[in-house]
């Protein structure tokens, strides 16, 4: 018989709220058309996509990046404040379009205060300039009096938007990037914007370039330029499924997922910092191929991310979906019509119902095999939150046409009262969203009686299932 075994005192850590976050960028229909659509009558009279605002309120990301992204790169923060009628246009060359700068910081702002969501700014070190990073951080945080604050004032925000999280440049390692810098080289300019900005707000928390690929010592270069400067160092992550089947899909996502995680941990306790940093999975996605939606295959592997982070409660402290609308998203809309992709679900999901500590699990059930990996058929973990004396246990059924019975075994204490369960499935693995059928993907809520310190379970082929149990 497949176990589950759930033991309060085997804590891993506190879960960090921040690692439900989400990203938007100014690429493709995220912002213009997405959340930010002027002269829609679905959108308000800021401009807000008001059906893809109830959307993302569901999801309640507890941040939201922006700008970029390679967008980031080569933007200058003052051509999107002021009245918008006379921001300037300006050559987009990260995406290779026209870019109107209707939407900047001051709207970026009032976003995260509709959704509930803590900012998180990544300034431009590509051609950008150290002082043009401290004046955002000026612009965002500085009381009255001085030329940045006072212009934030002036544009009718007297108030400080307080935005503590602050991203230094982005993906600089990358040959794609404009600005791309050697390690050594984007080291020493982050090293003196982090002083800049953290001179003009000590309060500030700064994220470091990681490499977005492995690379033999950009890491380890980084984070001893910025020791003491640096509070997290990023990941980038996207997954591909390439020609595997949903199974091979899987095993490789839980493999690579895992193995990324660990590698920077090493790194980051080989550094022997002053002060240790924490990870920032900055962004994190799965490849789309063009002309297809997000499978339920797609889904669960966003499940498998979610469920690592959980596992690693202590180093991953922060991470972003790549991207909330659109663009490898968790919502799709056209000027009328949105529909949710099967991605959206595993976060809304966690984000309500994992919280509080994470609990090492132990897991007895049979691996699925692909490519020379393996990984248990059943990828398990469990959140306790103290306040409310329940236990949330996520499982991911790997298997593609197979149900898996479980026994839940809880080690100190039981289960009582009324369970409330999720479960995320579809007729078939292959299954998608579309605005056709909106369905085909979909989480049925169930509420099941339970009693005891053993409750035996089937978890169904190919699905997510969240279980929030209370104990006695």
């Amino acid at each position: 018989m497949n176990r589950i075994k759930i033991d309060l005192d085997r804590q891993r850590g506190p879960i960090n709220p921040r690692i439900y976050g989400n990203f938007i960028e100014h690429l493709g229909g995220c912002i213009y058309g997405g959340i930010f659509d002027e002269g829609n009558p679905r959108s308000d009279a800021d401009g807000f996509r008001l059906d893809v605002l109830e959307a993302v309120k569901r999801l309640a990301p507890t941040v939201l990046r922006y700008p970029g992204g390679n967008f980031a790169s080569g933007y200058h923060w003052l051509d999107g404040v002021g009245p918008r009628d006379s921001r300037p246009r300006r050559i987009e060359r990260a995406w290779h379009t026209v870019e109107s700068n209707r939407f900047g910081t001051d709207e970026f702002i009032k976003y995260t205060r509709l959704v509930g969501a803590e900012p998180c700014i990544c300034v431009n070190l590509g051609t950008g300039t150290l002082d043009e990073a401290a004046n955002w951080v000026e612009y965002c945080n500085g009381g009255p009096g001085t030329y940045y604050a006072d212009m934030r004032a002036a544009n009718g925000h007297p108030e400080p938007y307080n935005v503590k999280i602050w991203d230094l440049g982005n993906e600089m390692d990358g040959d794609w990037q404009i600005g791309h810098k050697t390690a050594e080289e984007y080291a020493r300019v982050a090293l003196e914007c982090a002083k800049m900005m953290k001179w003009t707000d000590s309060s500030i928390q700064l994220v470091a370039c990681g490499d977005s690929f492995p690379l033999p010592h950009w890491n380890r270069i980084v984070l001893e330029h910025l020791d003491g400067w640096a509070d997290y160092i990023s990941v980038h992550l996207y997954v591909n499924r390439g020609d595997r089947d949903a199974a091979g899909y899987l095993v490789h996502c839980y493999n690579t997922i895992e193995s990324r995680i660990s590698r920077v941990e090493a790194q980051i306790a080989a550094a022997a910092m002053r002060k240790p940093v924490a990870i920032s999975f900055d962004e994190w996605g799965i490849g789309l191929p063009r002309g297809r939606q997000y499978t339920l295959a797609d889904g669960l592997v966003a499940a498998i991310y979610l469920n690592a982070f959980l596992r690693h409660p202590k180093t991953v402290t922060m991470a972003n979906y790549a991207q909330l609308v659109n663009v490898i998203p968790n919502i799709t809309a056209s000027r009328d019509d949105i529909f949710l992709q099967a991605t959206f679900f595993p976060i809304e999901l966690y984000r309500h119902h994992s919280r509080g500590v994470s609990l090492d699990v132990w897991v007895g059930c049979p691996n699925l095999e692909s490519e020379g990996r393996t990984a248990p058929v059943l990828d398990v973990t469990a959140a306790y939150d103290q306040q409310s004396r329940s236990v949330t246990v996520n499982v991911v059924n790997m298997h593609p046409t197979d149900d898996v019975e479980a026994t839940i075994e809880c080690q100190t204490g039981g289960f009582a009262g009324v369970a409330n369960i999720f479960v995320m499935n579809a007729s078939s693995v292959e299954d998608s969203n579309s605005f056709e059928n909106k369905e085909k993907v979909q989480v049925k809520a169930l509420q099941e009686a339970m009693s005891g310190d053993k409750v035996p379970y089937r978890f169904p082929a190919h699905s997510l299932t969240v279980m929030k149990m209370f104990l006695y």
